[in-house]
């Protein structure tokens, strides 16, 4: 369906015991990747939403809550796509606002670079030998407060990336702060996040969130690129599909 410059479909969505129906649209012309962005965010919020409905039949409740921020310590993989739409999202705040969240950003830089892990984590080939799990505990064990943190709860919960609204937990939420996070029961979400990873090339490529700023000066311009909506969303599809 067409409607004021997008394209509505249904989408129908099946993993493990999990089954989904959900409207998502995008626009219909030619955009950057990031113009889907919120589409992406919308089939996320449903997939956690149905899967929160599971866990509630079996007894169980999410533990999070706002406030709690020991999750935004950990190492936050974002795709090159979500990372143009959130300098976006910088660029839009309020000048004292956006250069207080800056500068967060270069002590998360900062503090990544004195523990010799800033180029290993900007750069894949130099993670070669290391899996994710070493290098994610590696990162938490620094104590890296997401930039965005804000008296421990996220300052752009509206646009948060995808992995963060997929990570939720039933244990208690003190055990998400112990350094190895032994006990920790996480939600079984399907994570669709993985397949905006590599949506405007071909690779499986992604970075920390906090070293977004430093990314940024780095980067290729690729949201210069357009296809219509439905084009990236079926590229997207595949990537789902594939993984």
């Amino acid at each position: 369906m067409v409607d004021s410059g997008q394209v509505t479909a249904t989408l129908r969505l099946s993993v493990g015991d999990l089954r989904l129906a959900h409207p998502i649209s995008v626009p219909a012309g030619a955009v950057p990747a990031t113009a889907v962005v919120p589409a992406l965010q919308g089939l996320v919020n449903a997939t956690v939403a149905a899967a929160e409905e599971q866990i509630k039949g079996a007894g169980k409740a999410v533990s999070c809550r706002k406030g709690c921020g020991a999750c935004c310590r950990q190492l936050v993989p974002i795709s090159h796509t979500e990372g143009e739409r959130l300098l976006a999202v910088i660029d839009a705040l309020p000048g004292r606002r956006r250069a207080a969240i800056k500068t967060r950003f270069d002590e998360a830089s900062a503090a990544l670079a004195r523990a010799g892990l800033r180029d290993v984590l900007l750069d894949p080939a130099q993670r070669t030998g290391r899996t994710d799990r070493e290098l994610s505990v590696a990162y938490f064990a620094l104590g890296i407060p997401c930039p965005f943190l804000e008296e421990e709860s996220c300052s752009i919960h509206p646009e948060r990336p995808l992995v963060c609204r997929e990570y939720l937990v039933t244990s208690p939420a003190e055990l998400c702060a112990g350094p190895v996070q032994d006990g920790v029961t996480p939600v079984p979400v399907p994570k669709i996040s993985l397949a905006a990873r590599g949506l405007q090339d071909d690779a499986d490529s992604w970075f920390p969130l906090a070293l977004l700023m430093t990314w940024s000066r780095t980067r290729r311009f690729s949201c210069r690129l357009k296809r219509t909506g439905m084009d990236w969303l079926q590229r997207f599809l595949k990537k789902l599909a594939s993984g």
